[in-house]
């Protein structure tokens, strides 16, 4: 799919406490957040050719303030051309939990409005493109279980992020 726009911009940082991270964007905004895991791993599906813009430069430098405890909040713009009108709803949903709270599945698809929905507000969180920006890492099992996380060393990385907000896990459980 970014390989069909016209005017996507990259930029990386091999830098990061959590590993290489990779940043698309188009004119419209956000469009990817790629975690690619640790440097000797990190592997980039996109072309090396891109060129970077003032939103991907933006962006990293925002994630780096996350990482380093100055920023708990993202001001970016985000692409939502390209999402599907449930996973944009659940997405911005998302959107809305602070740093350092978590909230379930079931309790989201309540905001929404739609209690039922748990297992698909699950796969709207699972195909997220945008990763920390829009934190699906701070949505969890009913039961406090860390589940599937779909960026690079998967439920380590979520476990990663909900410590660096102050959460106590073990074995991948909320304690």
């Amino acid at each position: 799919m970014a390989s069909s726009s016209p005017n996507l911009a990259c930029s990386r940082s091999d830098s990061t406490p959590i590993g290489v991270i990779e940043v698309l964007a188009t004119s419209a905004g956000l469009y990817r957040v790629n975690l690619l895991g640790p440097r000797s791993q990190a592997t980039s599906s996109h072309s090396t050719d891109l060129h970077e813009s003032d939103l991907t430069r933006l962006t990293l430098q925002q994630l780096q303030e996350y990482f380093s405890g100055k920023r708990r909040e993202f001001d970016l713009p985000i692409d939502w051309n390209h999402y599907r009108p449930f996973q944009k709803e659940a997405l911005t949903q998302a959107m809305k939990i602070p740093f350092g709270k978590v909230v379930t599945y079931g309790e989201l698809a309540k905001q929404m409005g739609n209690p039922a929905a748990s297992r698909a507000i699950g796969g709207a969180m699972a195909h997220n493109p945008v990763c920390i920006v829009i934190p699906c890492h701070r949505v969890v099992a009913s039961d406090g279980h860390l589940t599937g996380y779909s960026a690079a060393d998967g439920l380590r990385s979520k476990q990663w992020l909900l410590e660096l907000e102050g959460h106590t896990i073990v074995r991948e459980k909320l304690v």
